[in-house]
C-alpha cells in the first residue's frame, strides 16, 4: 500500500514537471507566433523613399523663402555631400551630409524644439534625413519640396555660390594630381 502511495506521489510530481515544461514551451512558442514584426523591408531605395514620404512634412520653396526673408532665426540643413554644398547652397544653410547626419546633428543643430528645414538636390536624401530626425528628438522637421534643383529655379536671389562658414570661404576640393598622396 505504501508503495502505491509513493508511486502515486512520484507520478504526480513527474506530471507536475511535465506540465510545467509543456506550459513553458507553449508560452515561448505563442509569444513568438503572436509577435508582429515592426520592421518593414523594402525592395529598393525608391520604395523606401516613397514609404517615408508619408512620414515627413514638406514646405514649398516660396513658403521657405518667406520664412528666410522674414529674418526669423531658422535651422536650415543642406544634407547633400560637402562638395555639392561647397559649390552652391541656399543662403544661411549649414552642411550636414546625409551619411553623417546622425553623428553630427546634435553638435551643429542642438536646439531640438526649433524647426529644422532640410534639403538635398531633389528631395530624396532629405526625405530620409527627415524621417530619422524625429527619432533623435527633433520635434518639427520640414523637407524642401523638390529640393535644391527646384529652389534654384524659384528663388535665385537666395542661392549662394561658394558659401562662407566659420569665417572661411568654402572651396570645392582640388582634383587629385595623380601622384602618391594626391
Amino acid at each position: 500500500m505504501m508503495e502505491l502511495i509513493l508511486t502515486g506521489h512520484k507520478n504526480r510530481r513527474n506530471m507536475k514537471k511535465v506540465f510545467v515544461y509543456v506550459s513553458l514551451i507553449l508560452l515561448i512558442v505563442s509569444s513568438f507566433s503572436c509577435t508582429e514584426s515592426k520592421t518593414k523591408t523594402f525592395n529598393s531605395v525608391t520604395e523606401l523613399i516613397e514609404a517615408k514620404k508619408s512620414e515627413v512634412n514638406f514646405i514649398n520653396a516660396s513658403e521657405l523663402k518667406s520664412i528666410i526673408t522674414s529674418g526669423e532665426k531658422i535651422q536650415l540643413i543642406d544634407c547633400r555631400e560637402t562638395i555639392e554644398f561647397d559649390s552652391v547652397c541656399i543662403k544661411g544653410a549649414i552642411n550636414i551630409p546625409r551619411g553623417l547626419l546622425e553623428s553630427e546633428i546634435s553638435n551643429k543643430a542642438p536646439k531640438h524644439r526649433q524647426t529644422i528645414y532640410v534639403y538635398c538636390s531633389d528631395g530624396n536624401r532629405s526625405i530620409l534625413a527627415a524621417s530619422v530626425l524625429p527619432k533623435l528628438k527633433y520635434a518639427d522637421v520640414r523637407v524642401l519640396k523638390g529640393g535644391f534643383e527646384n529652389w534654384k529655379n524659384e528663388c535665385k536671389d537666395l542661392v549662394e555660390l561658394h558659401p562662407v562658414r566659420g569665417g572661411k570661404k568654402t572651396e570645392t576640393t582640388a582634383k587629385p594630381s595623380g601622384s602618391c598622396g594626391g
